[in-house]
Parts: structure tokens; C-alpha cells; sequence
């Protein structure tokens, strides 16, 4: 009789009391059956209520486990069914397989979505389809085995069944070299979200290792019943820990989610508040820029005929100078407003850069002085099409930047060359794969205070308010530089210097 029972209850170690093993395991599939009901009931409101992906999933994945636990209910009190009848055996095989086989996509698919967000997509049917049709294949291959070897059916039964079960619950721990760039500086919150996952997933592979243990190894009597015993509040306490941690990780991910969608939304609410202000910034500074320019044309146009007319002009040259240099700044000023306005250049041409900034060197070693060292360097670099006074003005923009962060001695370099950008980069977010022209203007002047830098492209923002600075230059290079397909970034140190990288769209044809 004993030998009967191990035989159809799948015990590998005659120790076991079957008495003891029978009881326990009706008490454990009871409550095994009333943990999973809770939890599908749970997660399918969940599912309802909050529509995340994570929420279908686990509903599902309660599914099956409530298709496992019907299944084993049934065995234990209707057993003469599963014996006699080969057909309800098969059934009863073959639920377990398909249900195991297709919650281990969805356990995955959990794992993705923990670590990746709701980026990642469900499994399709076909690959479930594909799943059940493994756990069709894994019960044929298991009922043909038994047959072939009957005096083995006992040993076969729990090692094909223990292996089936853990295979989910392994399959979705398996990292992957994506899932491994998703962890490097994860928040906290979200470390401990996968940490809560990976401890139900473990929890369930442990208690099935136990369970296997104990069944197999060579106990004594007394203890083998004491161990069964062990082994039914061990996989209960599993299964609860299971549900919960799962329950937990849902519900975390939701909260997590919701929060990063809030600050996405704010994020985008105060980028679009930013760019009404300056375009109605833009559009005052346009305004005043022309009015005014039209003054300043009179008042330096009246300087120059001053000077020719003045039957002393040795008293009138100063003070006509100091004018007339006043007028000029003024429309040196009004112009860089003109140009902050100005929607489209005004002349696109198609140009080589290394042709003007070689006409260019002059110019800039003048505009340095004789106490700065200057260095141009000229790689190959592409053709682009944009206004070349814009280019120019680039270029002048900065080169006047390091002048003036440079007191007396010093060193301004400039490089240029070409760069294909791949995809998005940290230092550069808003380019878009391709190549592009790369200018580099580095400096060792005084540098950029750090509470500055975050706003060093604003309009009016300067660092030299002391000298006369407008703080346009900066926001003019930005404006230029993303109106012809680039972008512009500035890493300064106090004290070390400046470097600033301006990046343009190279011409068709270029990349």
C-alpha cells in the first residue's frame, strides 16, 4: 500500500509518510487555490482599473497559477480519475506543462518592464501560441518516457514536474546585456522595485529546490514527516510572498510611471512657457531694434557731415568721435537684437568653412591683440549651406567671448573638423544622426561661474556687465546654430578656461 501511494503521489523517498503527505498536501493546494483566486481577482480589478501593461500581465500570470492550483485540487480528490483514465492524465499533464510554459514570457516580460518602464512590448499571441505548442511537445515526450519506462514513473513524475515548474521563475531572472545599461544609475526607488522582484522570483525557486530536498534525499522516518511538514508551510509562505512582492512591484511601477509622466508633462509645460517669452522677447527686441537703428543712423550720419563742415574741427573731434563711437556700439547692438528676431537668414549659400575662416585669421588675431596667443586648426571638414555672415558672426561672437575672459595673457584655439553623430548624444541632445561641422573655440581665460552656466544662453544673460557685455552673443551662436540643423555646448571651469562646441548640419551629400 505504501509503495502504491509514493507511486501515484510522485514520491521518490519511501520515508515520507503518506498519510502525513496526503493531508498536508490537500491543506496546501486548498490554500494554494484560494491565494491564487485572490491574487487573479486582485490583479484583473487592478488590470481594469489602472490599464498599465504590468497590471495585464500579472492578472495573466495569476491566471495560470490558478490553472496549476485547479489542477493539482482536482488530483488529490479525484485521483482514481488521473489513474485509471489516460486521457485525464494527459489533460491533467498537459495543463500543468502549457500553463508553466506560457507564464514564463510574462514573468519576463514583468522583469523588462521593471527595468525598462513601459517601453517594452507585450509578448505577441503567436509567441505565447508558440509556448503552449512547447508544453504540448514537453507532455507528449513525458507520457511516451513513462510509457517506455513504467518502473520509473514515480522518479520521472516529480523530476519532469519540478523542472517545469521552476523553468518561469529561472527563465524570467536570466539577465540580459540591455537590461544591464537600465541599471546603471537607477534611482533608489526603482532599485528596490527590481530588488522586490527578484526576491518573489527567487522566494518561488527556493521553496521548489526545498521541496525537492526533502522528497528525494534519504531521510529518516521521524524526520522526513517532520520535513514534510516543512515543505507545505514552506510553499505556502512562498506563494504568499510571491503574490505580494508582485502586488507591490505593480503597484510601485504604477507610482513610478505617473511620476515620470508628471515631470515629462512639467518638463514640456516650462519648455513651451520658455519659448513664448522669448519669442515675445524677440519680437519687442525686433521692434525697438529697427526704431532705434533708424535714430542711430541719423546721429551718426550727422557726426560725419559735422566733421567736414566745422571750421574747427580740431575743437568739434572729440566730442564728434565720442558720438560717433557711441552711435556705432548702438548699432552693433541693435543689430545683434535684428538678428535674435530674425526668424530666417537672410542669404543661404553653400560655402566651404575652411576657406572663410582662413580669410578670417586676420581678423581675429586683431580682434585678439598682441597678448594673446592665437592657433587655428583646420582638419577636413565639410561643405555647409547657411548665410555666411551668420558663420562669420559665429565665429566673432566667440572669438570676443575669449578676448574678454582672457585679462592680459592667454591662449584662444580653434578647431574645426567633422563629426558623425550616430544618434543623440549627452553632450549634444538635440542633433540628429548625421555628420556635421564640429567648431571648437577653446579659451584659458577666468571661465564660467557654475550658477551662470545653466543660463548662459539666455538672452541677456552676461558676465561681463562690467565691460559692457549685452549677454546676446551666446543666445545669437544658439539661435544660428539651431536654425541650420545644429546645436551648441559649453563646459567651462572657474579659474581653467572655457570650451565652446558649436556643431552646423554639413551639406548634402557629406555624411
Amino acid at each position: 500500500m505504501q509503495d502504491w501511494h509514493n507511486s501515484h503521489l510522485g514520491l521518490v523517498n519511501p520515508s515520507v509518510n503518506v498519510t502525513l503527505y496526503d493531508n498536508a498536501a490537500q491543506v496546501r493546494w486548498i490554500l494554494h487555490l484560494a491565494c491564487a483566486v485572490t491574487f487573479m481577482v486582485v490583479m484583473t480589478l487592478l488590470a481594469n482599473r489602472l490599464r498599465r501593461p504590468i497590471m495585464r500581465t500579472l492578472a495573466f500570470v495569476w491566471a495560470l497559477q490558478t490553472i496549476v492550483a485547479i489542477n493539482l485540487f482536482s488530483y488529490f480528490y479525484w485521483r482514481e480519475l488521473h489513474v485509471d483514465f489516460a486521457s485525464v492524465r494527459f489533460l491533467g499533464v498537459l495543463s500543468l506543462h502549457v500553463a508553466h510554459f506560457v507564464m514564463a514570457p510574462l514573468l519576463r516580460h514583468t522583469r523588462q518592464l521593471v527595468w525598462r518602464g513601459d517601453v517594452v512590448a507585450p509578448p505577441a499571441r503567436r509567441e505565447l501560441w508558440r509556448w503552449a505548442a512547447l508544453g504540448l511537445f514537453t507532455t507528449v515526450l513525458d507520457q511516451s518516457v513513462k510509457a517506455l519506462f513504467p518502473g520509473a514513473e514515480a522518479t520521472l513524475t516529480f523530476v519532469v514536474s519540478r523542472l517545469v515548474s521552476v523553468f518561469p521563475y529561472l527563465y524570467a531572472l536570466r539577465p540580459t546585456q540591455v537590461d544591464a545599461q537600465y541599471t546603471v544609475n537607477a534611482g533608489s526607488d526603482i532599485g528596490f522595485t527590481r530588488l522586490a522582484l527578484k526576491v518573489a522570483l527567487c522566494a518561488r525557486v527556493t521553496a521548489l529546490a526545498i521541496d525537492l530536498v526533502v522528497r528525494v534525499a534519504p531521510w529518516p522516518a521521524d524526520t522526513a514527516a517532520l520535513l514534510t511538514a516543512v515543505v507545505v508551510a514552506v510553499n505556502l509562505s512562498a506563494l504568499v510572498l510571491f503574490g505580494t512582492l508582485l502586488l507591490f512591484v505593480a503597484l510601485e511601477h504604477e507610482r513610478a510611471v505617473d511620476a515620470r509622466q508628471s515631470e515629462e508633462l512639467y518638463a514640456a509645460k516650462l519648455r513651451e512657457s520658455h519659448s513664448r517669452r522669448l519669442e515675445s522677447l524677440g519680437g519687442l527686441a525686433g521692434g525697438v531694434a529697427h526704431d532705434f537703428n533708424n535714430i542711430l543712423t541719423v546721429v551718426v550720419g550727422a557726426t560725419d557731415v559735422a566733421r567736414e563742415v566745422a571750421h574747427e574741427p580740431a575743437l568739434l573731434r572729440a566730442e564728434l568721435d565720442a558720438i560717433g563711437e557711441a552711435g556705432r556700439q548702438g548699432m552693433t547692438l541693435t543689430r545683434q537684437l535684428l538678428d535674435f528676431a530674425r526668424q530666417k537668414p537672410a542669404f543661404v549659400e553653400r560655402f566651404d568653412p575652411a576657406a572663410v575662416l582662413q580669410r578670417m585669421r586676420p581678423i581675429c588675431e586683431r580682434v585678439l591683440g598682441p597678448t594673446r596667443r592665437f592657433e587655428l586648426h583646420i582638419g577636413t571638414v565639410p561643405a555647409v549651406i547657411m548665410d555666411a555672415s551668420q558663420f562669420e558672426q559665429v565665429l566673432l561672437n566667440l572669438l570676443v567671448n575669449a578676448r574678454d575672459a582672457i585679462a592680459d595673457m592667454g591662449e584662444v584655439v580653434i578647431t574645426a573638423s567633422t563629426e558623425a553623430v550616430a544618434r543623440a548624444s549627452g553632450s549634444a541632445s538635440a542633433l540628429s544622426a548625421g555628420a556635421y561641422l564640429r567648431l571648437e573655440v577653446r579659451d584659458t581665460g577666468c571661465g564660467i561661474p557654475p550658477e551662470v552656466l545653466p543660463r548662459i544662453f539666455d538672452p541677456f544673460v552676461t558676465t561681463k556687465e562690467a565691460r559692457g557685455g549685452t549677454g546676446l552673443g551666446l543666445a545669437t551662436v544658439q539661435r544660428i546654430a539651431r536654425e541650420n540643423g545644429g546645436d551648441v555646448s559649453v563646459m567651462s571651469t572657474v579659474g581653467v578656461g572655457t570650451t565652446i562646441v558649436v556643431w552646423l548640419a554639413a551639406a548634402p551629400g557629406m555624411a
